[in-house]
């Protein structure tokens, strides 16, 4: 695994130096199995949407879309109204805009397991909320329900099915918004008069029925839930499909097991499984979803000719020579062909083309020789086109990205025999850089994604740079397919691997660090990484401040003959007097024209690599702080960047192994700090405990973040009992009261003011201790507005001759973002008994 962030990704850009929701452009072109030609094949005669619609990544029901998608073989669809930037990563450091774009894939990954399609809204996740009305103070509902409108009458679902009821039972503001905001969608998509500036491109749409898809989660108890049982629908969604090997639930775990940035792998399940759905709105349906919803050819105008070519088409068909059938789709294509325009006719002249794809065994590809180019710059594309059939196949005509030209083959395409050329093209120089579209203007921690193009709402990713188009000629009829672009390369592990083709500017800066905290005058280096993203660049670089702070030099030159080159400056800032929150920015002036990009990339296995371009900036602090010890260990936990952020304001600190967690070694540190969520994703702390709890025993200071109260790898993690829960503070700005105003934690050696719990970012804490033994003293409080006041933020207990701390507050947002007040509380943890 490979993980690249915004700031450590400057050195890590390899450049060589010579309404249907797109596939992504990542992926190698599709080889189904002649039993998957099957099961596709058996869709053209089902005609009915389903819509599933909830608030983040991980919501939805895999296993009710894989059936449906797989075993009603309806069109089947998930609107998630955010892409997850709120929450926690388990798989790296990656948070806010980064994680949405982890997240974002994840979800693309398991649709592309479980059959189903992926939608989103503009809603950026700020976090947990505890109810609706704080969700809509945040959301702009009016905005919002427009995106689900537009998404409905795109989709055209016969059925919406939400996740979550529309109240408290959803346990999530965020969720019970999803179902409001359903409930009302449900009926604005069919009314003209709402939101008519998208009656330009599409046209009102009522669905048939919405319901609930109720869980036991959402009932107080078992026994209530069995109760009730008889008055929801029941739909057994656990069969076995046999074309493609898999149960539904088994479908279900690969797709959930995507959602990995969550740790939701999960274990295939078979047999029954029987899903419980609540009428909400619409028609009351008995027995079925589709009641009463025709999901025949007879919908169409003219479609009662249809059924019975697909059905022929079926019991034709050959497994072992899926070509034979070939005759049999064009002439439903020409029967398609004569419908009159339409949703459905759109849509299965698509599935038919893939599918005549896909019996021919026709492989199309085109890969550049590299996978970032600049506007202007010239790309060199390959070509492969291969017939894996005996179908008389004839490449007519490849068409060329940009309206650049093409290329008349006219070339028999002969069994099993490769046709490959190499051809040029410039990328045109209004060519915008590949930012994801929802990434383009600033974003803030709260609100809506801001995006001006109707037609990008509700798409998951941008769509490619370049597409290739390749048309064919086939017994008579012509065939039109097209290919992305994209970059194609071996790794000596994972063997093929594809990459999306990404525009570039023609130069960025990496600022390396996000945060710098200035604790005196002393300047600090401010290391800036540069890279060309074209040959012969060069210019200047400069950083962007504020009055009252001084940079040395004040600009730099860089040369870079090669793309690709890279050169590193340093220039040093000196912090103003007086304590001051500050950006800066890296500005780099070539050829009379200023840009401000940095790089970044994220790489893991389970998804497509992905390249944005954030503004090249940091956070500079200047704050009045005190330290006393130097040499702190560190237990990483889920994965956060504090131990930077503890270096960033002088302290040694030494990331913790299996060979470190002695006696003799832990006993050099003047504290040592457990990760976010290590007790839930480090097996070894178990093994660790009694080391940990000597060496506060002997005098030591430890220090141990929030843990989640579920799948905690030991009962006991303190010296004393404490009991966690699910309670949070989710207003970062909430009121803070001291409990113990004499109590070290807010006294020494920094002097804590109401003040230093002020600019707090997304939230205060979470997974608050509730209940805990007499030996532990609560330092602070604090509350949501109307909330009960939690009182576990910092619990601090003697044990022997050192000190113990649990703490729920968020430090793994708030240091990262350069929080000065939270640095010093932090100190202070860290200083207790010195």
């Amino acid at each position: 695994m490979m993980r690249f962030n915004l700031k450590n990704a400057a050195m890590c850009l390899c450049l060589a130096a010579g309404m249907q929701l797109p596939e992504t452009q990542a992926q190698m072109p599709a080889k189904p199995s002649s039993a998957k030609i099957l099961h596709d094949m058996q869709k053209l005669n089902v005609l009915g949407n389903i819509l599933y619609m909830a608030a983040h990544p991980d919501d939805e029901n895999t296993t009710f879309i894989a059936y449906m998608a797989n075993g009603r073989q309806y069109n089947t669809s998930y609107l998630a109204l955010t892409r997850g930037d709120g929450g926690q990563n388990l798989i790296g450091p990656e948070i806010r805009e980064q994680l949405g774009l982890i997240r974002t894939q994840e979800l693309l990954q398991a649709r592309r397991v479980d059959g189903g399609k992926q939608y989103f809204s503009r809603a950026n996740d700020f976090g947990f909320s505890k109810n609706p009305e704080e969700v809509f103070t945040i959301w702009e509902r009016e905005n919002l329900l427009a995106d689900a409108v537009w998404v409905i009458r795109n989709v055209k679902p016969d059925v919406i099915v939400t996740r979550f009821p529309p109240d408290a039972r959803a346990g999530h503001g965020h969720h019970s918004a999803s179902s409001i905001l359903a409930e009302e969608a449900f009926e604005a998509a069919a009314d003209p008069k709402r939101f008519p500036e998208q009656l330009k491109f599409v046209q009102p749409w009522q669905a048939k029925r919405l319901m609930w898809n109720i869980g036991l989660w959402a009932m107080r108890n078992r026994e209530e839930f069995i109760k009730s049982a008889k008055n929801y629908m029941q739909i057994d969604v656990g069969g076995y499909n046999a074309l493609l090997g898999k149960s539904y639930g088994e479908i279900s775990a690969e797709s959930r097991s995507m959602h990995k940035s969550q740790g939701f792998g999960s274990i295939g399940s078979r047999g029954i499984s029987v899903e419980y759905l609540q009428h909400t709105k619409g028609p009351r349906a008995q027995k079925d979803l589709f009641e009463d919803v025709n999901t025949t050819w007879t919908r169409v105008k003219g479609g009662e000719k249809i059924q019975p070519l697909v059905t022929a088409l079926i019991s034709g068909y050959k497994p072992a020579n899926p070509a034979a059938s070939v005759p049999a789709l064009l002439k439903l294509k020409i029967e398609l062909n004569k419908l009159p325009d339409g949703f459905w006719k759109t849509t299965k002249l698509n599935e038919v083309n893939e599918i005549i794809k896909n019996t021919l065994g026709l492989y199309l590809e085109a890969t550049a020789f590299d996978y970032a180019f600049t506007p202007g710059e010239t790309m060199q594309v390959s070509v492969e086109a291969i017939n894996r059939s005996a179908a008389n196949v004839v490449l007519q005509k490849v068409i060329f990205p940009f309206g650049s030209g093409d290329t008349a083959v006219a070339t028999p395409l002969k069994y099993d025999t490769s046709l490959d050329f190499v051809f040029k093209t410039k990328i045109p120089e209004n060519t915008p850089i590949s930012q994801p579209y929802w990434l383009r203007k600033p974003i803030g921690y709260k609100g809506l994604f801001s995006v001006e193009d109707q037609h990008e709402i509700g798409r998951g990713e941008n769509p490619p740079v370049a597409m290739v188009t390749y048309e064919l000629a086939l017994d008579g009829q012509k065939l039109h397919y097209e290919t992305p672009v994209v970059f194609k390369r071996k790794d000596p592990v994972a063997g093929e691997v594809y990459q999306p083709l990404v525009v570039t500017p023609p130069v960025f800066a990496n600022i390396v660090q996000d945060v710098y905290m200035f604790e005196d005058e002393t300047p600090k280096n401010i290391v800036v990484a540069i890279k060309a993203g074209k040959d012969d660049c060069s210019g200047k670089v400069t950083l962007d401040l504020p009055a009252g702070w001084k940079l040395v030099p004040e600009n730099i030159p860089f040369n870079m003959k090669l793309k690709g080159a890279e050169q590193t400056v340093t220039f040093q800032l000196y912090p103003p007097a007086q304590s001051q929150e500050a950006e800066i920015k890296a500005v780099l002036e070539v050829d009379g024209k200023d840009y401000d990009n940095s790089f970044a990339m994220i790489s893991y296995g389970h998804i497509p690599a992905q390249v944005f371009f954030p503004k090249a900036t940091a956070r500079a602090v200047k704050l009045d702080l005190v330290k006393k010890g130097t040499n702190i260990g560190y237990l990483m936990g889920a994965g956060d960047l504090i131990p930077v952020s503890l270096r960033q304001i002088g302290y040694n600190v030494t990331v913790l192994d299996d060979k470190d967690v002695t006696p003799e070694k832990l006993s050099q540190y003047d504290a040592i700090v457990a990760g976010v969520r290590v007790y839930n994703t480090n097996e070894r702390m178990k093994h660790y405990q009694g080391t940990l709890m000597d060496y506060v025993k002997n005098g030591g200071n430890l220090i141990i973040q929030y843990n989640t109260d579920m799948d905690l790898v030991m009962k006991d993690i303190g010296p004393y009992p404490f009991v966690l829960t699910r309670d949070r503070i989710t207003v970062e700005g909430s009121e803070v009261r001291f409990l113990k105003p004499e109590s070290p934690v807010l006294n020494i050696p920094n002097k804590i003011t109401k003040a230093d719990f002020e600019n707090w970012v997304q939230e205060r804490g979470l997974y608050f201790p509730q209940k805990w033994s007499p030996e532990y003293e609560a330092v602070i409080s604090s509350n949501d507005p109307d909330g009960p006041a939690l009182d576990g933020g910092i619990l601090v207990a003697k044990y022997g001759k050192g000190n113990y701390v649990y703490t729920s507050l968020s430090w793994f947002r708030e240091l990262p973002a350069g929080v000065p007040g939270a640095y010093r509380v932090f100190v202070n943890l860290l200083s207790l008994g010195k």
